[in-house]
């Protein structure tokens, strides 16, 4: 298991590379002009920052100790409401990226949208419900190691507004951050495996980057995340009173 303090060091240098990147291409005399340029510039950040984390991973944890142990399948249970919200826009998803648009132009800005999603859901993950959480579960108690994977993981998208984004939107993700990192942060101790936290992540932040113009990313979904807010808060509560069975 890591420890706490290279947990915290290996989730500060994954913020540093992602605040640099993103300070130094918001400050371009002309930014990228729409979302698959976007996307496409933050492809070999997001590439380096996964390589360090899998530098991490392979250097000094293993996958197992890194969040890539048994998969626990009955806890599964416990994320079925995020599941099924991610089902419903996964589907939106697959009805807006049609044959057609695969198939001709349409194919230069899915695939950076694919990949630089991907490895942002794997990056955030591995560092915050991975690396630092269970480097922090091995010097506290577990649910002060969820709070402040959950803390940290809202306080990484602070990093947001170095783009020159306003400080009311940026509030709202990181309030939204902590709510995701709320719930997630048990389900990826009582599953004991990152991988569906992953692909979860990974078909929301596909969500909604497409859903400014797309309408992919709609009310009924949010309402679906706040369920599994509360689901997970009996799952907390079920893990302060019985610790020994995470």
């Amino acid at each position: 298991m890591p420890s706490l303090r290279l947990g915290i060091f290996a989730t500060g240098v994954y913020a540093a590379i992602i605040s640099v990147a993103i300070y130094y291409f918001s400050d371009l005399p002309a930014g990228p002009p729409d979302l698959s340029g976007l996307l496409t510039v933050l492809l070999p950040v997001q590439l380096i920052a996964v390589a360090f984390c899998l530098f991490i991973i392979v250097r000094h944890l293993g996958w197992r100790a890194a969040g890539f142990g048994r998969m626990r399948w009955f806890g599964m249970v416990w994320f079925l409401p995020g599941w099924l919200v991610v089902g419903v826009l996964g589907w939106d998803i697959v009805q807006h990226l049609s044959a057609e648009a695969l198939l001709g132009p349409g194919v230069v800005g899915i695939t950076p949208l694919i990949l630089t999603t991907f490895l942002i859901a794997f990056g955030e993950e591995v560092m915050f419900r991975g690396i630092l959480l269970r480097g922090a579960m091995s010097r506290v108690s577990l649910p002060l190691a969820m709070l402040l994977s959950a803390a940290l993981f809202a306080l990484f998208h602070l990093v947001n507004g170095l783009a020159g984004q306003d400080a009311a939107q940026t509030s709202q993700q990181v309030l939204f951050a902590l709510m995701v990192g709320f719930f997630l942060a048990p389900i990826a101790v009582r599953v004991g495996n990152l991988w569906p936290l992953v692909i979860w992540h990974w078909i929301w932040n596909i969500a909604v980057m497409l859903g400014p113009n797309t309408g992919i990313l709609h009310p009924l979904a949010l309402a679906g995340i706040a369920v599994q807010a509360v689901v997970s808060t009996w799952l907390w509560a079920a893990m302060i009173r019985h610790p020994q069975t995470r």
